[in-house]
Parts: structure tokens; sequence; C-alpha cells
């Protein structure tokens, strides 16, 4: 990947919705030229998807301490919770990093009592995004 490549990534990660004539002129590059590039990168593996952020009001990131060994049986419950945003099992202090939204802390409370019959956990809750764009 050379320096084009990342110009465009960066672009991309921006904002998906730029065309490639936009990315192009921002870049000094034809469109036509600028797409065969994304291409690539899709082709390569670089590029997986383009997709949109959602807003959320509330955000959570829950460390989760397993006492369980039912891994499985956690994934699939945390899978099947539409306010579980992402998930990563992970080295370090825990064995899963949630990030959630639930936006009244009635739900948050059912969801980590849910979250006891696998082990212990600790909440904390985002005050402000900060953006790098």
């Amino acid at each position: 990947m050379d320096e084009f490549d990342q110009k465009i990534i960066s672009w991309l990660t921006k904002n998906s919705r730029l065309t490639w004539k936009q990315i192009g002129e921002k870049i000094h590059m034809t469109g036509q030229a600028v797409g065969q590039r994304v291409q690539r990168l899709i082709d390569q593996g670089t590029i997986q998807r383009f997709s949109i952020e959602r807003r959320y009001d509330a955000i959570q990131f829950i460390t989760i301490y397993m006492s369980s060994s039912d891994y499985a049986g956690f994934e699939h419950m945390i899978i099947q919770n539409p306010d579980c945003i992402e998930a990563h099992k992970i080295s370090g202090d825990g064995c899963y990093m949630l990030k959630t939204s639930f936006s009244d802390t009635e739900k948050l409370d059912d969801f980590c009592t849910q979250l006891l019959k696998f082990g212990r956990y600790k909440v904390n809750s985002s005050i402000r995004k900060i953006e790098f764009y």
C-alpha cells in the first residue's frame, strides 16, 4: 500500500459517500484511477466494507471477567442483544470488552444481571466521543 492508497483510505474513512472524482481532486488523481485503486484494495481485503456510523445517545464499555467456561453461551447471549454494538475477546484486564448502547438504566441493569451468569463485569460510560477527522 503506497501513499495514495493511504490517502484514499483516509478520505473514505472520513466519508464513504465521496465519489471517486471528489477523492481524486483532493489527492491529485483522476476519478478513474481512484476507482481502480479502491477496487484493488477491496480485492486484497484491505477494504472490507463501506458502512455508516450511527449516532448513539449513550455508549457503555463493559469489561467482562468470566468465571464460567460457557464462552459459546456468553457469545450467543451478546450476539442476540440489539444493544450490543461490538464485542472483542481481549487479553490483559478482562476476558471480553463490549461496546453497548443502552438508552436507559433499567435495560442496562437487566443486561448486567444476565452477565452475572457468566462472571463479573465493570461498566464505563462514555462522556464524549473525540473525533479524529
